[in-house]
């Protein structure tokens, strides 16, 4: 009995032992599962996440809107619109369910549809790459079913039954068919023949960022391009405040071409670039630009620029530079910052200005020489001459007005060496506090400079050197120093940097404002600069400038200066020497005399030839004169005197249409434009309302003056290249040839009445 309860025991022992083994092994490998399957399961979730990251979920850069640049007064000069490349699936559903047939008609109205409106295509091109895309993707099939009647249904046929079936051939079937465009242009195209939005056409659409300037080549030198080979102007001073920063975003792709943005931590919004508000005034540009290219062509000159300074503040509102190329003209190089060159006479204002400064009177006389050839300087001199005998009836015998009006070359290289030559440092250490050895403004847009020679005993010809540069030779200067220097004598003395950026902004408000930059508080004393503005006035008054400000010319004073100078100068990798028969003629003018509010420069480089004219006066004076004219006029009143209250259209002189805008601001409550800029004139609309209505004026044929006041009228017609008589005063009431006729037609000559 004991020993068969041991064997129990024995064996329900084993048992347990086996009992607990297996259960330990279900446990272990329980657990290994577990485990294992949770490594598995993670391994894979990260497999499929690195699957999910590379084709369905991406990290893409999100390109910020580069900033417009704008003019003064706030037309656009460059700016970004968003361009949309289109890739049309060939292969898609409505394709492929209207039938090869029905596909072919429509083809037809879309291909006339796309060449009227792109223009860069025939319809038939268009047609045959619509064809072809729908031949490349689409597979078009047709089976046919028979079906026979039941053995009862004897009073039926046979029936067979044809479908037409289509497949798409290939996976890649998105095709770009037509030119990029902008989001206006993809609403009208969107509406035409087989691509209507919604109704089962397939796209991809990728967009960019287009840089487009509204204003042409117009100021092109200044406001610039961005070009991978080559950048220049504001576009490329102010990249980076343009340019803005980019940003990222995690993006899902959700079908083939299109994409979602994913909310992520991580998403960094793209911040635009800032909008650049610059000084450049475009109608000024405009007149500039057009004056400066007629006179090039005309005299068949290399190049030229022509800049307008407002005075008190340094903003530059025109700056053209323009080559003559053949039988037109390019902007291709900015002249007026980049060029240094021998300024000729327009340096005998610094002249003039040292001689004030340190004492001469303006009754100091020397001989002219009634233009003979002359030593100033003695041996270590240099050989002096004037262009023309000044002042026979005196025997040649002049004082510093006079020389100054006259542009007497003798006059000044003996003044400034009797008054220098014994320590003509003194001369060029005057010059450094004009600033004439360094550049005055603009530097980030590529303004040059030249060594200011510097006349001390280490200078081994300074006496040369000095008679040289009393009328403009042995240093080189870019225009726009030149007119810094100008513009400061017409400021009462303060020198101001130039200007070409206002303001930046973004979304309308402003960041950042360019301050005015004083150089000089004062460049010399008030009555240096009072006798250097009366001079000035002379030269347009009676001297080289008579001929177009003189009082019977110009019905506006201005101060002025020539400059003629042959030129001894590197330009662009050429060397100029004195006798090779080029020159650089200039003018500087500023207006009105009495408060100047304006300062001009045109230089012209060109070669002397038959038939053309290369002196300063003669050579930049039409110019000067046009835009001259059309400052003034734009600031004077465009109405006439309103009595007792009363006003009316009828009381606006046609004109300038920003003015007349002010004019009817000013004195009346309703009005109406059809545009802001340009030209036109004023009528009486319903219920008194005033309508400024544009003019259309035309190349080449006679612009309609009527209603204009005698400045804009003159303006225009002389512009259009004719020759105008005047009768009467106040409005033009009527003009001799018609509108719109060809001036090539006419004798060019034109007669205008006033009342």
């Amino acid at each position: 009995m004991d020993e068969q309860r041991y064997k129990l025991k024995k064996d329900i022992a084993r048992r347990i032992k086996v009992l607990h083994l297996s259960f330990t092994v279900v446990v272990f490998v329980f657990l290994f599962y577990i485990v294992f399957g949770i490594m598995l399961n993670g391994k894979v979730a990260e497999d499929f996440e690195k699957v999910r990251d590379s084709t369905i979920l991406k990290v893409e850069a999100v390109p910020a809107h580069r900033g417009s640049i704008y003019s003064r007064n706030g037309e656009e000069l460059a700016t970004s619109i968003t361009r949309r490349t289109i890739r049309i699936d060939f292969g898609c559903d409505k394709f492929r369910r209207m039938g090869f047939e029905n596909y072919k008609k429509e083809a037809e109205v879309l291909a006339r549809n796309l060449s009227e409106h792109f223009g860069d295509r025939s319809a038939r091109e268009y047609y045959n790459d619509l064809i072809d895309y729908n031949k490349k993707t689409i597979t078009y099939s047709s089976n046919t079913k028979v079906i026979k009647p039941k053995w009862w249904q004897f009073w039926k046929s046979e029936e067979r039954i044809t479908k037409l079936t289509s497949t798409a051939k290939r996976k890649n079937r998105a095709v770009r068919l037509f030119p990029d465009v902008d989001i206006n242009e993809w609403h009208e195209i969107n509406k035409f023949p087989l691509l209507k939005g919604g109704m089962g056409v397939t796209y991809s659409v990728d967009e960019y960022d287009h840089r487009v300037y509204p204003q042409g080549d117009l100021a092109l030198r200044t406001i610039g391009r961005l070009e991978h080979h080559r950048s220049y102007g504001i576009e490329h001073a102010l990249r980076d405040t343009l340019a803005g920063r980019e940003g990222r975003e995690l993006k899902q792709i959700i079908a083939p071409g299109y994409k979602t943005t994913v909310s992520d931590k991580h998403n960094i919004p793209a911040q635009d670039g800032y909008d650049v508000v610059t000084t450049l005034d475009i109608d000024v540009q405009d007149v500039a630009h057009n004056a400066l290219k007629e006179q090039l062509i005309e005299q068949n000159a290399s190049w030229g620029t022509t800049i307008v300074m407002e005075c008190a503040t340094g903003d530059i509102l025109a700056m053209a530079n323009l080559k003559h190329n053949g039988s037109s003209c390019v902007e291709e190089q900015n002249y007026a910052i980049g060029i240094p060159v021998n300024p000729g006479s327009t340096f005998k204002l610094v002249s003039a200005m040292a001689l004030l400064e340190n004492g001469v009177p303006t009754s100091k006389e020397y001989d002219s020489e009634l233009g003979r050839r002359v030593e100033v300087g003695g041996r270590i001199g240099a050989k002096v001459q004037d262009s023309h005998a000044i002042s026979r009836e005196t025997g040649g015998i002049i004082d510093m007005r006079r020389a100054f009006s006259e542009s007497a070359n003798v006059y000044f290289t003996k003044a400034v060496f009797d008054k220098f030559g014994d320590k003509p440092v003194k001369f060029s250490d005057f010059c450094r506090k004009l600033h004439l050895h360094e550049t005055v403004g603009l530097e980030e847009m590529g303004a040059r400079k030249k060594p200011l020679p510097h006349l001390d005993r280490k200078h081994h010809s300074r006496i040369n050197a000095l008679v040289n540069m009393a009328y403009g030779y042995g240093l080189e200067v870019t225009p726009l120093h030149t007119l810094a220097v100008y513009n400061a004598v017409a400021n009462n003395g303060r020198m101001v940097a130039p200007r070409l950026v206002l303001r930046t902004e973004r979304d309308g408000k402003v960041i950042s404002e360019a301050p005015v930059r004083v150089i000089e508080d004062k460049i010399c004393s008030q009555a240096t600069i009072d006798t250097l503005r009366s001079f000035m006035e002379e030269v347009s008054r009676t001297g080289t400038a008579a001929e177009f400000f003189g009082e019977k010319k110009c019905s506006f004073r201005t101060g002025s200066k020539t400059g003629t100078a042959q030129v001894d100068s590197e330009i662009n990798g050429v060397r100029y020497k004195r006798g090779d028969g080029y020159y650089y003629g200039s003018m500087v003018t500023y207006l009105p005399a009495d408060k100047p509010r304006y300062t001009i420069i045109t230089a012209i480089f060109t070669k002397r030839q038959t038939g053309k004219v290369y002196y300063g006066g003669s050579l930049t004076g039409p110019v000067q004169k046009q835009v001259a004219t059309f400052l003034y006029n734009r600031e004077r009143q465009y109405a006439e005197e309103v009595r007792d209250g009363e006003f009316h259209a009828s009381k606006i002189k046609g004109g300038n249409i920003d003015k007349m805008r002010k004019v009817a601001n000013e004195y009346g409550d309703k009005f109406t434009t059809e545009s802001r800029h340009g030209w036109g004139k004023g009528v009486v609309g319903t219920e008194g309302k005033i309508e400024i209505r544009q003019l259309d004026t035309k190349e080449g044929a006679v612009p309609n003056v009527v209603g204009m006041g005698v400045d804009d009228a003159l303006y225009l017609l002389e512009k259009s290249g004719l020759t105008v008589e005047v009768v009467g005063y106040g409005k033009v009431v009527k003009q001799s040839i018609k509108p719109n006729t060809l001036v090539a037609t006419t004798d060019k000559r034109i007669k205008i009445e006033l009342r």
